[in-house]
C-alpha cells in the first residue's frame, strides 16, 4: 500500500513539474513564427486561435465563464491594478499572452539573421527566461502568471512574477525622471516610470543591458525603448500593449498586444495566491 502511494506521488510530482516546464517553452518554440504579411494599415491579415488576430488583436466577443464585476477604484476614483481588502488574487496567464507582433516587424539586416539563426537552432540557443533569468516586457509576463501590487501611498507599482526566476519589478508612479544616460546603469528589466492617462497606467522604460530576450526569439540593444499600458477595464480583465523602439535593431517601432479576460481561460484568479514555482535550469 505504501509502495503504490509513493509511486503516485512521484507520478503526480514529475506530471506537475513537467506541465510547468511545457508552459515555458511553449512561448518560445510556438510563438515565434514569421510574422504575418503586412495588410491594409500595415495589419497582419493571419488569424490567431478563437477567431483573434494573430498579432494579438482583439477576438471575437465571447461569453464569459466567470462573473464580470466592476473595476476596483481608490477613494479618489483611480483604478487600482492591484487587489484590494475584499477583492484579493493575482492574474493566470495561458502560454501565448502578447508573444506575436501586431503586423510585420521592421528588422534591421542583421537582427534580422540573429532572429532567423535563434529560430533555426532552438536546441541550442534560447530564452534566457527559461534558464532562470530575468526578463523585461512582455516576456515578464508569461505563464503561469503574475500579480500586480498599486500602493498609492509609496507612489509606486509592483509586478510580481511567478514563474522563471521570482522576478519583480517597479514602476515609479512618483513624476520623477530616468536617470540621466551617464548615470543609467543597463540592467535586465530597466527602470521604468508611470503616467496615468485616464483608466491606462503607460510604463515608460529604457536602461536595458544586451543580455535580454523580450519576447521570443526578438534581439534588442542597449538603445531599446518598451511603453507599455495596463488597463483594467473590469475586475477580471486586463488589456496590455506594448511598444518596442530600438534604433539599434529595428528601423521603426513595433507592437503587441494581449488580453485576460471573464471569457478565456487566462483570467484573474479572484481569493487565490500565487503558488510557489522553483525554477531550477530547465527543471
Amino acid at each position: 500500500m505504501n509502495s503504490t502511494r509513493v509511486g503516485r506521488s512521484t507520478l503526480l510530482a514529475t506530471l506537475t513539474a513537467g506541465l510547468a516546464l511545457l508552459s515555458l517553452a511553449i512561448p518560445f518554440l510556438g510563438q515565434d513564427a514569421p510574422a504575418p504579411a503586412a495588410g491594409k494599415g500595415g495589419q497582419g491579415k493571419a488569424e490567431g486561435k478563437g477567431g483573434g488576430k494573430a498579432g494579438g488583436g482583439k477576438a471575437a466577443p465571447a461569453k464569459p465563464i466567470r462573473p464580470v464585476e466592476p473595476t476596483p477604484r481608490w477613494p479618489d476614483g483611480r483604478v487600482n491594478l492591484g487587489a484590494t481588502a475584499d477583492k484579493k488574487g493575482y492574474w493566470e496567464v495561458q502560454p501565448g499572452f502578447a508573444s506575436r507582433p501586431a503586423g510585420a516587424v521592421p528588422f534591421q539586416a542583421w537582427a534580422k539573421e540573429l532572429f532567423a539563426y535563434r529560430q533555426s537552432s532552438q536546441k541550442l540557443t534560447r530564452p534566457p527566461y527559461i534558464d532562470c533569468k530575468p526578463a523585461p516586457g512582455p516576456e515578464f509576463l508569461l505563464a503561469p502568471g503574475f500579480e500586480i501590487i498599486d500602493t498609492p501611498e509609496l507612489k509606486s507599482v509592483f509586478i510580481l512574477n511567478m514563474g522563471g526566476p521570482h522576478s519583480w519589478r517597479v514602476i515609479y508612479t512618483d513624476g520623477r525622471p530616468h536617470p540621466k544616460p551617464e548615470d543609467m546603469r543597463p540592467t535586465s528589466l530597466g527602470h521604468s516610470i508611470g503616467t496615468w492617462e485616464g483608466d491606462t497606467l503607460v510604463v515608460d522604460t529604457v536602461g536595458f543591458n544586451e543580455k535580454i530576450w523580450i519576447m521570443g526569439s526578438y534581439p534588442t540593444t542597449d538603445q531599446l525603448h518598451l511603453v507599455e499600458r495596463f488597463t483594467r477595464p473590469t475586475l477580471g480583465s486586463l488589456e496590455y500593449e506594448v511598444t518596442v523602439d530600438d534604433p539599434g535593431a529595428y528601423t521603426a517601432s513595433w507592437s503587441a498586444r494581449g488580453v485576460i479576460n471573464e471569457s478565456g481561460a487566462a483570467g484573474f484568479v479572484a481569493k487565490g495566491e500565487m503558488f510557489e514555482y522553483i525554477c531550477q535550469d530547465d527543471r
